[in-house]
């Protein structure tokens, strides 16, 4: 294809991105982390696509989990957000969702019959499809290929046309999300318990943008694609098209927190999201890692709570804890996990505030991905039962012993 025609086809999806009335906000901003669709005609007909399809979440379930979020903010109830690092396509993710499902359960009755509070159970889940990397390309074997992006964006397959972005996944990922979204509603019929409500990082936003959508009834905007959509560590640049495009919806939102964010942009971003200050409307998801929480966290809460935000703080014991193994694959302790909730305890509690919650990347299979009680002893271990399609997660003996963990730093909150 001739550079100029390229260009010109880029420039086209641009314009879609600024001037379709599917999206509030955000589309002429910088966007980091988004996939390089080859073709950017197809991309754009797969957008209009999806604008076309109904919403897989509605407004008024939108305003439904941000009451139950204001009351984990006020410390009447807990958080518990849980599943895939990356969720697969088709039957694997209704499968998977149906295992993580009751995994969540477990994991909610450890915590309520310990704290006498309810849990607001919210799975990453029906949307979990795309993943934010640090480096572009990977070499496999001498071949240098584009990174795995999650299915939304391209295949896990180590070839060249496996790797290749295809924008014809987003609707893939459409139908995978409904078909789970379809079978969690049956499970909490059945089950009896409280909803488990669906979140996921709004990452790339040719998907996000056109499944936002527009409440004729209360004249607002809601994020279509999940109840709870979160903004990543790699992509919370304040003036950004992934703040500006969650800043414009009334979903209950998050954003992670690395160690290396400064007072400053927190603060920014916490007006961005919330300036209307309204509780359960944003969440903190700090990830500062075990070595870094008791430095890093207490500034962070100190300047949030002077400023009048009410956020829900809420601990990410994964992210800042991950290592590689001799053998090249990506791995967790539980104690660096322990260690860093019990750090997030320990700062909140000094400061007077409630901890809303964790964050945890988990599955009910019983794979053999992080290192610790309920798995394996080793590092070298953990390639006998290592499954996931990108970053470690705790199996189901590794989650319940975090949880009950966490039960019990709560009680002592």
């Amino acid at each position: 294809m001739p550079i100029s025609t390229r260009i010109g086809e880029q420039r086209s999806l641009a314009r879609e991105r600024t001037t379709l009335k599917t999206s509030p906000a955000a589309g002429s901003l910088p966007a980091a982390q988004q996939p390089d669709w080859p073709d950017p005609v197809t991309a754009l007909a797969v957008r209009r696509r999806l604008s076309a399809l109904p919403a897989l979440v509605s407004a008024d379930e939108t305003r439904d989990l941000l009451v139950r979020m204001a009351r984990v903010q006020r410390g009447e109830a807990f958080l518990l957000q849980a599943g895939a690092c990356a969720e697969p396509f088709g039957r694997h993710a209704v499968r998977g969702a149906e295992s993580d499902h009751r995994l969540i359960g477990r994991m909610a009755d450890a915590v309520t019959s310990r704290l006498k509070l309810p849990a607001v159970t919210v799975g990453r889940v029906a949307g979990q499809f795309a993943k934010p990397r640090s480096q572009p390309v990977e070499t496999v074997d001498g071949t240098v290929l584009p990174i795995f992006r999650g299915l939304l964006v391209n295949g896990t397959e180590p070839d060249a046309r496996s790797r290749r972005a295809d924008p014809f996944r987003m609707l893939a990922a459409y139908q995978t999300a409904r078909m789970v979204l379809d079978r969690l509603h049956r499970l909490d019929a059945a089950t009896g318990r409280d909803r488990v409500w669906a979140s996921h990082e709004a990452l790339v936003l040719d998907y996000e943008e056109p499944l936002t959508r527009f409440d004729p009834v209360t004249g607002e905007w809601f994020a279509g694609s999940t109840h709870l959509p979160w903004i990543g560590e790699r992509t919370r640049q304040p003036d950004g098209a992934h703040v500006a495009l969650l800043a414009a919806v009334i979903n209950p939102v998050a954003c992670k927190v690395g160690a290396g964010i400064r007072s400053e942009d927190l603060l920014e971003l916490c007006e961005r999201l919330d300036p209307d200050r309204r509780p359960g409307r944003l969440t903190l998801v700090v990830r500062l890692g075990a070595r870094r929480i008791r430095e890093r966290l207490p500034e962070l809460v100190d300047v949030t709570r002077r400023s009048g935000h009410p956020v829900t703080w809420v601990c990410d014991p994964m992210h800042g804890n991950t290592v590689v193994t001799s053998g090249g694959l990506k791995t967790r302790h539980t104690k660096d996990v322990l260690d860093e909730l019990t750090g997030f305890f320990e700062v909140l509690g000094r400061a007077g505030q409630w901890p809303g919650g964790v964050h945890l990347e988990v599955t009910g299979d019983q794979v053999t991905e992080c290192v610790g009680p309920g798995g394996p002893d080793h590092e070298r271990d953990v390639a006998i039962g290592y499954r996931s399609l990108c970053d470690p997660r705790l199996n189901a003996a590794q989650a319940m012993h975090v949880t009950e963990a966490v039960a019990d730093l709560a009680a002592r909150h």
